[in-house]
């Protein structure tokens, strides 16, 4: 019982880290975040990781697009079951959060140049738009996807992680041919 009493958890925080805890456990959080963390702990494909996420994102977007410039009624949307654009920004930032993302992929230069060049941690947003606008720079690209905004397709949505951009799972650096080709073999 003594032993009990003693132990609260590493760093002995006591009975104000065990509420801490409590709390914590108890925050609802996105279905997105939790899925874009499982697809870290799971030892499937890349291919898989890429299609639970995007089907975790029509779930959750409830195959509605809210973008101005397309018709929800269209027949074309449905059949593509197409994800919004935030959608896809809020996954990039999931993949960052949980660290799934290589380090160069998440560097972004500010606006001050004087006396130096500085830089910072790009958002999910940022990085989504690098990849489907292009950006500049030595090593800068096109862009991925048809349009710079609005709905995305997996295939997009695969080519925005796989994107020097985003470069989720270390796939930018995979050399293969085919629009949907991974490190999987």
């Amino acid at each position: 019982d003594e032993e009990e009493k003693n132990f609260d958890g590493v760093g002995g925080g006591g009975e104000d880290s065990t509420k801490q805890g409590s709390k914590i456990m108890e925050t609802e959080l996105p279905l997105s975040f939790l899925l874009a963390t499982l697809s870290l702990a799971l030892h499937g494909t890349v291919a898989d990781r890429i299609r639970v996420l995007y089907d975790a994102m029509l779930l959750s977007s409830s195959n509605e697009v809210t973008n101005d410039k397309m018709d929800p009624n269209d027949e074309q949307l449905k059949k593509n079951k197409l994800v919004p654009g935030k959608e896809v920004c809020q996954m990039i930032q999931h993949l960052q959060n949980t660290c799934q993302l290589v380090p160069d992929s998440q560097i972004v230069e500010t606006d001050s140049k004087i006396p130096y060049q500085t830089f910072r941690v790009g958002t999910g947003a940022e990085l989504t738009e690098r990849a489907r606008k292009g950006y500049g720079g030595k090593e800068g690209g096109e862009g991925v996807t048809k349009a710079g905004e609005g709905p995305v397709s997996l295939e997009e949505f695969h080519d925005i992680l796989k994107s020097r951009a985003v470069c989720a799972w270390g796939e930018c650096y995979v050399k293969k041919a085919g629009a949907m080709a991974t490190s999987d073999k």
